[in-house]
Order: structure tokens, then sequence, then C-alpha cells
């Protein structure tokens, strides 16, 4: 018996030693992999002023080479973070062997050339950082495989064609930013099922068309930037449901009508930008809603009427721009309770009166 128990014993440790060594095995197979596809993301960087990729070389773990973060156990990539790093070249597409990677963040940066990454073999990415580039092309459909991702930042590049419609798939999505890009089209009504969004940025000057009513969804959204666009016919009257926004931007587009009274249900508002528009009626009673209102612009447009007393009662603007409008009437009386106020302009309306000294 005493025999049999230590031939079992002996068994069970050779079986359990046995499959220590084929994960280790595993794992060191793994980190070859990684290390191959940074090599060859490094091989294709042909400027590099601050030396960051100085040690990525094969004397050293790549667990500890500069921009690079591991999983604890199977000292896998899921994390690549070389932002700001003045960084030039092609980006490699053997970064779709990086399976575990969670975040690949190049912003600020000076990669070109098209996206040439296999999306579909990063299934756990989470946040991809691309902005400040010059990437180009069509954003590439095999993002829409990437069910985890939550933040896509690829704006100020050079990429071209329609806003695709694969974006609004990406259900987890929190941060959007598409901006200042060669995009083209009309916003698409898809983009309001990510319901999950805080940041909507698709500012670019280009895209065209409505704000589409199905934006009423984007409840969580704390800041949407529409600026510098040919957006046209009216501000949605269900503007109002996006109860939780912070920021508003719809300057320099083609927007017409008069501001909806749910608009000025956005108590949370702390900077609305509706300048360079062609806007018109008066401005309501209730602009004092958003108590916490701290910039205003609203010159440029067709504004009439006089300015409400209202306006007054907004004790955190800083900066207030009304000018270049059909405004009428005595500035109100109390406009020297804007104490806050650091930047004004009223100029360019049909109104009398005088500021007060302490402005």
């Amino acid at each position: 018996m005493l025999i049999f128990l230590l031939c079992f014993y002996s068994f069970t440790l050779i079986v359990v030693l046995g499959q220590m060594e084929v994960t280790s095995v595993l794992i060191s197979l793994s980190n070859l992999t990684d290390q191959f596809t940074l090599l060859s993301f490094k091989s294709l960087v042909n400027r590099d002023p601050y030396n960051v990729l100085s040690n990525w070389n094969s004397n050293i773990s790549i667990c500890d080479w500069n921009g690079v973060l591991c999983s604890h156990g199977s000292q896998r990539v899921v994390a690549l973070n070389l932002s700001e790093k003045a960084l030039e070249g092609t980006l490699s597409p053997y970064i779709s062997n990086l399976s575990f990677l969670q975040i690949l963040d190049l912003s600020s940066d000076s990669f070109h050339g098209h996206l040439l990454i296999d999306f579909i073999c990063l299934p756990l990415l989470e946040n991809l950082y691309i902005r400040k580039n010059n990437f180009e092309g069509l954003i590439p459909q095999k993002l829409s495989h990437c069910r985890s991702l939550q933040i896509l930042s690829a704006g100020d590049n050079q990429f071209y064609g329609s806003i695709p419609q694969f974006l609004g798939s990406l259900s987890e999505l929190k941060g959007l930013n598409i901006r200042g890009n060669r995009l083209t089209g009309t916003i698409l009504p898809e983009l309001g099922s990510l319901t999950h969004l805080w940041i909507l940025d698709l500012s670019s000057k280009l895209i065209e068309g409505t704000i589409p009513l199905p934006f009423a969804n984007l409840t969580k959204l704390i800041s949407l930037d529409l600026r510098f666009n040919k957006i046209n016919e009216l501000i949605p009257p269900n503007i109002g449901s996006m109860n939780r926004l912070q920021e508003l931007g719809l300057s320099v587009n083609a927007l017409e009508g008069s501001i909806p009274d749910s608009l000025y249900q956005l108590v949370r508002l702390s900077n609305l930008y509706l300048e360079m528009n062609a806007l018109s009626g008066p401005i309501s009673t209730s602009i004092n809603n958003p108590t916490n209102l701290r910039v205003l612009y609203l010159n440029s447009n067709n504004f009439s009427s006089g300015i409400p007393p209202a306006l007054c009662e907004l004790k955190n603007l800083i900066w207030l721009y009304l000018q270049d409008n059909f405004f009428t009437g005595e500035l109100p009386s109390d406009v020297g309770n804007l104490v806050a106020v650091d930047k004004m302009d009223f100029s360019v309306n049909q109104l009398s009166g005088e500021l007060p000294v302490s402005l």
C-alpha cells in the first residue's frame, strides 16, 4: 500500500509539474508574440526625439519597456501608452497580435497612413486614442468587432468618407470624438442608440443635414459638440431630454428658428455656444434656469426684442456675447449684477443705455 501511495503521489507531482511546464511554455510563447509585435511597431517609427523606445530590446522584459503595461498573471500586454511622445512613422498592422490589448493610446503623435489594424483580433479593446495624428482613409469597418470599446478618440486626423453606420452598434461607447477630419454627409440617427455616451464631438466643418431627433435618447450626455458644420433647420424641440448636458456647442452652422423651450430646461448647462447661425426670436425669460451657466455665446444671429432681465440673474457668467443681433430697448438695469463677467459684448444691436462703471 505504501509503495502504491508513493507511486500515486509521484505520478500526481509529475502531472502537475508537467502542466506547469506547459503553462510556462505557453506564457513564454505568448510573450514572444507580444515582443515581436512591439519590435515590429518600433521598426516603423522613424522619429523618436525623446528616445522613448530606447529600452525596447530583447535584453529587457517587455513589461518593463516604456509605455507598456502587462497583466499580472499572463504577462501579456494590456496597454500601450505612447501619447505626446512626438513619435513619427506608420502603424504596424501586427498590433493585431496583441490579443489582450485593452488600451491603445497614440494621441498627439505624428503617425500617418492608413489604419491597417485587424480589429477583429482585438476583442478586449476598450480605449482607442489616436487623435491629433495624420491617419487617413476610411474609419475601419472592422472596428465594429470591438464590442467592448468605450472610448474612440480619433479626432484631428485626415479620415474621410461618411460617418460609419457601424458606430451606432458600439453599444458600450462612452466617448466618441471624430472631430476635425474630412468626414462628410449627415449625422446618422443610429448614433442616438449610444445611450451610454458621455461625450460626443462631431465638429468638423463638413457635416450637413439636421440634428437627428433620436439624439434625445442620449440622456447621459455631458458634452455635445457639433460646431463648425453645415447643420441646418431647427434645434430639435426634444433637446431638453439630455438633462445631464453641461456643454452644448452648435455654433457656426445654419440653424434657424427660435431656441426651443426645452433647451432652457437644461439646468446643468455651463457652456452654451450658439453663435453664427440664423437663429431668431426673443430670448426666453427662462434663460436663468441653468444657474451654473458660465459661458453664453449668442452673437451673430437674428435674435430680436429686448434682453430679458432674467439674464442678469446668472451670477456665474464670465463670458457673455450678444453682439451682432437685432436686440432693442434699454439694457436691463440689473446688468451690474453680473459681477463675475470677464468679457461682455452688446455691440451692433439697437440697444440704449450705458453699462455700469463696475463692469
